[in-house]
């Protein structure tokens, strides 16, 4: 008998549809290392498996991971800030999955105080490909001729801030919280965050259009997410204050 149950068990689960979904990594939400992938990777899968829909996580660099995302073999991409190019080449699904503070961060022997964008100016400013900024940051780079560069790893960005490859970088305070703890106390001492936060966004699952049949399941299923209230409040302390 237990043979015939064990069988059963088996057969369920390979019939079970999967799908893959491309991501980067953006701890406490998106993470390779922990055994559920990230609470919001948790809150997608868990989100699909009230259609019996299995979700698989492909980890890459951020660009490449919304690039890919457009493939036939993918569903979409998780997550990502709302901007109209994006939305011109994705379904955006109907409700955020993340609310998120970002902050800047720097050495404590650097002079910055945010006030405005404006203040930047003196500074060697790190951004990360694939990651959206907001209008209002860009049109300060541009107006005070704010010195940039670019990383493609987020992981990276502690670390060109302490080899003083760069003077201020920006981090979601959860992440920046994760990526600080790895670090020896000697080298969190010298960080400092700004108290006012840089800006404030929300991220979605993005669905490509030849998968859009998936975007009103996930609608649904995030919906009745939500709606519990012990899903929410677990949600909201292990992961971001998304609003019902």
């Amino acid at each position: 008998m237990k043979y015939i149950i064990l069988a059963l068990f088996y057969s369920l689960i390979c019939a079970a549809e999967t799908v893959h979904i491309t991501t980067g990594q953006w701890p406490p939400y998106v993470d390779r290392h922990r055994q559920d992938q990230g609470c919001t990777a948790q809150l997608i899968r868990d989100a699909f498996a009230l259609h019996d829909i299995r979700v698989r996580f492909v980890f890459m660099p951020w660009q490449r991971a919304y690039e890919e995302g457009k493939k036939s073999e993918f569903i979409g991409s998780a997550y990502w800030y709302f901007n109209e190019k994006r939305a011109s080449e994705y379904v955006y699904t109907a409700h955020p999955i993340t609310s998120e503070i970002l902050y800047f961060y720097h050495l404590n022997k650097t002079p910055f105080k945010f006030d405005s964008y404006a203040d930047l100016k003196p500074y060697r400013l790190l951004l990360n490909k694939g990651l959206t900024y907001p209008e209002t940051l860009w049109q300060a780079i541009k107006q005070y001729d704010i010195e940039t560069s670019e990383a493609i790893y987020t992981t990276k960005n502690l670390q060109l801030l302490l080899r003083q490859r760069t003077d201020i970088i920006i981090l979601d305070d959860q992440t920046g919280k994760e990526y600080t703890k790895a670090l020896p106390e000697t080298d969190q001492t010298r960080l400092v965050r700004q108290p006012k936060p840089a800006f404030i966004n929300r991220g979605f699952l993005l669905i490509n259009p030849q998968s859009k049949k998936y975007a009103p399941l996930f609608n649904e299923a995030l919906g009745k997410l939500l709606a519990d209230p012990s899903y929410l409040s677990r949600y909201q302390s292990n992961c971001s204050a998304i609003e019902k």
